[in-house]
């Protein structure tokens, strides 16, 4: 069943939140198997958050395995909709041939199963012909005749050394089919899926999931792996690691031809951390769980909180350079000077990007929310910092910096 919901505008839970209600309100009622799991537009028909896959090669041991992992991860907290693609099939009478039997019989597998077949579902003789159209003739045997076990095993079998019944040919067994068999990577496989509660972030899940399964003696040839949105975020975490490592060494090579200094550009980039810390208490304060638009957002942020200190730093080198100034005298002068630009640059950002993490909009929000708390937070938090820290590193490098030039101007004049 598929249950639409209003407008955002027009009720109180989000999307995620309505499903968990569904969740907890159903999940007494017996007989049932219950999954309900919020979907939009964006991910209709995708895999679940939480996938991953046990492979291996025999059915058999496939199926231990999962019951295993099933009792270790049933009880996750934060996880529902726990499922996996394994299911039991049919009942159906299984004909297991006894090759020596059939080979002292004169006979082949291939005549026995031909045979069967024709016995079975019935064999077409030859056409009837009606008016310009043709008609199979299909001989078989009456369907009350080959109800039961005992019935099948009694077919007769036309060898060239005589005559037989399948039960002396082969053992009849009633077994249990397989519904569906899953291949992944030439390997069978079967697909684990759930979804996170509402509220809990992915990566606690995933990583719980793992520490639980980890333990389980596997033979060599089994193994697990990811799928779904875990896949993606471990990827993502990935690619975002050297997008970032990147963005760092383009910035600190444009800082230093900007500033003509190849240390200076360092203290720069120190406003960076600076900013996680912005980012870490603006998520922590919201609830906003990291992902990957937040982590895209991070990158960005890279490119903005050094705005500031590019600010105090080229005005500062201006004055010492040019007018001779000395060091506390050219911080003195840069900051009064350019907090007005800092501080608009700042604000301007912040209430450009104030919409988006308050979570306007009628739908998507979801999607934007953390771009907006990711930046205001982390440039909120760097401006202040900026305005104390970088003057201080600053003025204490350029001294020391100093202090060495003295030092071996002193030791020149003295040799």
């Amino acid at each position: 069943m598929k249950i639409k919901l209003v407008d955002i505008g027009d009720r109180e839970l989000s999307t995620d939140e309505t499903a968990n209600l569904f969740i907890q309100e159903l999940s007494d009622m017996p007989n049932i198997m219950l999954r309900i799991e919020a979907v939009s537009s964006m991910n209709a028909g995708a895999q679940a958050p939480i996938t991953f896959y046990l492979k291996g090669q025999d059915i058999d041991q496939l199926e231990m395995y999962k019951d295993q992992i099933l009792n270790r991860i049933k009880d996750v907290p934060g996880l529902v909709n726990l499922n996996t693609s394994s299911r039991s099939g049919k009942p159906e009478i299984s004909i297991i041939p006894d090759r020596k039997k059939i080979s002292d019989a004169g006979l082949s597998v291939y005549e026995i199963a031909m045979q069967l077949r024709g016995a079975l579902t019935g064999l077409v003789a030859t056409q009837y012909r009606d008016e310009g159209e043709e008609y199979d003739l299909r001989v078989m045997i009456d369907d009350a005749s080959i109800d039961t076990p005992e019935e099948v095993a009694n077919l007769t079998i036309v060898g060239s050394k005589g005559i037989y019944t399948i039960s002396q040919l082969a053992d009849i067994e009633f077994t249990e089919g397989v519904n569906t068999i899953l291949h992944i990577d030439k390997f069978k496989a079967i697909e684990f899926s759930g979804s996170p509660a509402a509220g809990v972030p992915l990566g606690n899940v995933t990583g719980e999931i793992e520490s639980r399964i980890i333990d389980v003696n596997m033979k060599s040839g089994y193994e697990t792996n990811w799928g779904g949105s875990a896949e993606m975020m471990n990827e993502a975490i990935s690619e975002m690691l050297k997008a970032l490592i990147i963005a760092i060494i383009l910035t600190y090579m444009l800082l230093a031809a900007i500033l003509e200094d190849l240390k200076q550009p360092l203290m720069v980039l120190g406003t960076f951390p600076l900013a996680l810390i912005g980012v870490i208490w603006g998520m922590i304060l919201t609830g906003m769980t990291m992902n990957i638009i937040a982590m895209m957002s991070i990158v960005m942020l890279l490119g903005i909180v050094v705005n500031a200190a590019i600010l105090i730093l080229d005005y500062a080198n201006i004055e010492i350079r040019e007018r001779g100034k000395s060091v506390t005298e050219a911080l003195l002068e840069a900051c009064p000077v350019k907090l007005r630009a800092i501080i608009m640059s700042a604000v301007a950002i912040i209430l450009g990007m104030l919409p988006m993490a308050l979570g306007m909009g009628a739908s998507g929000r979801e999607f934007r929310q953390p771009m907006g708390i990711v930046t205001i937070g982390g440039l909120v938090v760097s401006t202040i910092l900026t305005l104390f820290i970088i003057p201080i590193l600053f003025n204490m490098i350029m001294k020391s910096k100093k202090t060495v030039t003295a030092n071996v101007q002193e030791i020149g004049g003295a040799s």
